[in-house]
């Protein structure tokens, strides 16, 4: 199982140096800029709307 998913044909799209931990889900329609941490535990879920988290 991975932790970063496509949804309805849409994966997550990921800037320069994004890092996701291990035990985080990334899914769907999630674009993020550079530098961006997703810590362990997390989940950002672009399966009903989408989201974008901006540069460090």
């Amino acid at each position: 199982m991975t932790n970063i998913r496509s949804h309805k044909g849409i994966t997550p799209h990921f800037g320069e140096r994004a890092w996701v931990d291990p035990s985080a889900v990334v899914i769907g329609d999630v674009e993020t800029g550079d530098d961006v941490s997703n810590w362990p535990m997390t989940v950002v879920r672009g399966d009903m709307h989408e989201i974008r988290i901006g540069h460090r």
